[in-house]
């Protein structure tokens, strides 16, 4: 996949070098975007679940962006953006201050006709909501979502596209250099990835159906390769004026080492727009439900939903960090859940705009006899988020995050709750 990785690398360099020939003849132009992000975190013991741990965080996250994009005629495309992001730890005072790494956050060339677009290169990706496909790397955070690879988008009719996909991720990037290389780990294991994402509208009724393959390999003996067939389909659906219908259900066979995988996943939500009039009244409520399947021990399959290419904080910014414990190490592993939920969305003005969630959230099997997560019943615990979005002007952004979780018998006994925090400032021109 190294070399695979490197021939986009060269198809790259042979397309840019053939719009500047094509420059020469017709006006191109040239785009500039600054991106900086400030974010301050707090959590008292999101991992551990454990007051005696004493494993609280208190960090700032500054990430600065500079990307450049250039269009050298009407179909073609050259995008380069620059990425860093460092943290400063306050608590706990023992971690040492770097600057981490410049790296390149997108480098890729797009070609788009009356026929779609053809895109080479580092670039990100999302499809629907983001349940499959969204997040190459999650161990980075969300410093960036790109994935390595090529992606086609075609105009098949008015009412069809359709969207072909293939990605390598590396462990750690080794594509493309970097300037104070911090060796950051990016996933745990190789994986690459291939995949048709078909989208159809049916007058007022929107359809995406999709097939994705993802093969994870191995680099060490502890570790085991995958192979992992995801049939699925998301549609949304105006039920009357004032209410909506999502839904998206995903079926996995394949492979898990020398077992066979067999699982499901997939969520629905009810959307109201209330019209009401008052400020103190909400203008949209939802009501949704979530479902992963996990692997059930007594069993010779494993029927745990693997997240494909979506692990990022989909539900929640603070649960991804109690997966971690429970699922070896890996953040924002969403498997073995399911969730009732509602949704409250306040807009007070242009500038300003809250959201209340709460999720009853549960487990479709019980938790190992392990330490962690340690219990014995299928409740995980209530978790509740609050948002409030403001707009300073035009350049600047922000908001304030706060979410609170209290375990229940999923976890071992006398597991303590935690509160999450965030304050974001965005600056973009």
């Amino acid at each position: 996949m190294k070399m695979i990785s490197k021939v986009l690398l060269l198809l790259i360099i042979v397309f840019s070098t053939n719009n500047l020939l094509i420059a020469q003849e017709e006006k191109s132009d040239f785009r500039f975007s600054f991106i900086e992000r400030f974010r301050l975190v707090t959590w008292d013991n999101a991992i551990t679940l454990s007051d005696a741990a004493k494993a609280g965080n208190t960090f700032n996250r500054t990430r600065t962006s500079l990307m450049g994009e250039w269009l050298p005629n009407k179909n073609f495309e050259v995008a380069l953006k620059f990425t860093n992001e460092f943290r400063y730890y306050f608590v706990p005072g023992d971690k040492v201050f770097d600057w981490n790494e410049i790296f390149f956050d997108n480098f890729y060339v797009k070609y788009k006709d009356t026929f779609g677009s053809i895109t080479l290169g580092r670039q990100n990706i999302m499809l629907g909501e983001g349940f499959v496909v969204m997040d190459g790397h999650p161990l980075d955070g969300s410093r960036s979502i790109y994935f390595n690879g090529a992606r086609a988008d075609i105009n098949i009719s008015q009412t069809n596209k359709l969207t072909l996909f293939a990605t390598y991720q590396p462990v750690k990037d080794d594509i493309l250099p970097r300037i104070n290389d911090f060796e950051q780990a990016l996933v745990e294991q190789p994986e690459t990835g291939i995949g048709g994402y078909l989208t159809t509208n049916f007058e007022s009724l929107n359809l995406q159906s999709y097939y994705i393959f993802k093969k994870i390999d191995t680099e060490k003996p502890t570790q085991f390769e995958s192979n992992i067939h995801t049939v699925g389909a998301r549609v949304q659906v105006p039920l009357d004026k004032s209410l909506s219908l999502t839904g998206e259900a995903g079926y996995q066979f394949g492979d898990y080492g020398k077992f066979d995988r067999s699982a499901f996943g997939g969520y629905a939500h009810l959307d109201y727009t209330t019209n009401w009039e008052k400020i103190y009244t909400p203008k949209t409520l939802t009501l949704g439900a979530i479902y992963l399947s996990g692997d059930d021990p007594t069993t010779t399959e494993n029927e745990g939903w693997d997240p494909l290419f979506s692990r990022w904080p989909k539900w929640s910014e603070s649960y991804i960090y109690t997966q971690i414990k429970e699922f070896g190490g890996r953040v924002a592993y969403w498997s073995n859940l399911a969730s009732i939920y509602g949704s409250a969305k306040f807009v007070f003005s242009k500038e300003f705009n809250f959201c209340l969630d709460y999720h009853h959230l549960m487990a479709p099997q019980k938790p190992l006899a392990t330490a962690f997560p340690g219990g014995t019943g299928t409740s995980r615990g209530d978790l509740v988020i609050a948002k409030l979005n403001y707009v300073i002007n035009e350049y600047v952004t922000g908001h304030i995050l706060w979410e609170y979780f209290n375990p229940g018998n999923f976890y071992f006994n006398g597991a303590s709750d935690y509160n999450w925090a965030r304050i974001e400032f965005l600056f973009k021109i």
